[in-house]
C-alpha cells in the first residue's frame, strides 16, 4: 500500500490543500484495504501516524503554554495580576495547527472502521491448544485453518521479549514451514506428529491450531489478528 512519509506533516509545501490531499489519498488507501479485509499494513500505519500526529498535538500545547505571558493589568476582585497568552502565530505554525486540527477527526475515523473490522476477525479466530501440551511453550508450531478449505499452514513460533530503552515488548515470530492439506486420514493431530518428525529441532514440541471461521486473507489478517490474540490471552 502507499506509505504515508513519517514526517508529512511537516515536510514539503506547507499548504492546507496540499497537505489534505496527501492525507485523503492515504486514507483512501487504508479504506479500500479494510473493504478487502487486509487489515494489515495498514491498521498498524494508521494508528502509528495518529498516535504521531496526537502527541505532536500535545507538544505544540505544551510549547503555547510555555510562552511568556504578556501583562494586561490587575484583577481587583481576584487581586492577582491579568496576563495574556502570547500566541505562536507565525504562519508556519497556523499551518500546522490547521492541518493537525482536520487530520486527527479523519485519522480517527478511518481507524475506528478498521478496529470495528478487526473485532469481527477476531470473534471468528479461534486458538486452541493441539494434544499435550509440555511444559515449556515458548517456541512450537502453529496450524492455520480456514474452515472452508482443505488447506492447513504450518508456522513455527517463537515467543521472546524485545528489550528498548523505554519499555520491554513481548514479540511472536512466526516461520513458515510447509502447507498440508486436512483429510479424514491427515487430521490436525496427524499433521502435528508429521511436522514433529520432519522438524527435528523441537522434540516434545508446543502446539496450536488456529481454525478462521470465515474466509479472511492469510497474510494480510489472520496471521497478524492470531499473532495479538496468542500475545494477548493464550501466552500469558
Amino acid at each position: 500500500m502507499a506509505e504515508l512519509n513519517q514526517n508529512w506533516i511537516t515536510e514539503g509545501l506547507m499548504d492546507f490543500e496540499y497537505k489534505k490531499y496527501i492525507l485523503l489519498a492515504y486514507l483512501k488507501n487504508c479504506r479500500d484495504h479494510f473493504q478487502d479485509t487486509r487489515l494489515y499494513p495498514p491498521l498498524g500505519s494508521l494508528v502509528h501516524h495518529y498516535n504521531n500526529l496526537h502527541e505532536l498535538s500535545k507538544s505544540i500545547e505544551q510549547l503555547q503554554h510555555a510562552f511568556p505571558k504578556e501583562l494586561k493589568g490587575f484583577d481587583f476582585t481576584k487581586l492577582k495580576l491579568d496576563y495574556e497568552q502570547q500566541k505562536l502565530d507565525n504562519e508556519h505554525m497556523s499551518a500546522v495547527h490547521e492541518i493537525i486540527d482536520y487530520a486527527l477527526p479523519a485519522m480517527r475515523e478511518v481507524l475506528d472502521e478498521g478496529k470495528e473490522i478487526y473485532e469481527i476477525v477476531e470473534k471468528h479466530i479461534e486458538i486452541t491448544p493441539l494434544g499435550i501440551m509440555p511444559v515449556y511453550t515458548q517456541e512450537g508450531y502453529l496450524l492455520v485453518h480456514e474452515e472452508s478449505q482443505p488447506e492447513v499452514h504450518v508456522f513455527q513460533y517463537q515467543h521472546g521479549i524485545i528489550v528498548s530503552s523505554s519499555e520491554n515488548l513481548r514479540s511472536l515470530t512466526l516461520r513458515y514451514l510447509s502447507k498440508e492439506v486436512k483429510s479424514l486420514a491427515n487430521t490436525f493431530e496427524q499433521i502435528k506428529l508429521k511436522i514433529t518428525e520432519r522438524f527435528r529441532e523441537l522434540p516434545q514440541p508446543a502446539a496450536y491450531l488456529c481454525v478462521s471461521k470465515l474466509p479472511f486473507p492469510l497474510l494480510e489478517t489472520i496471521i497478524p489478528v492470531t499473532k495479538r490474540i496468542m500475545l494477548s490471552r493464550v501466552m500469558m
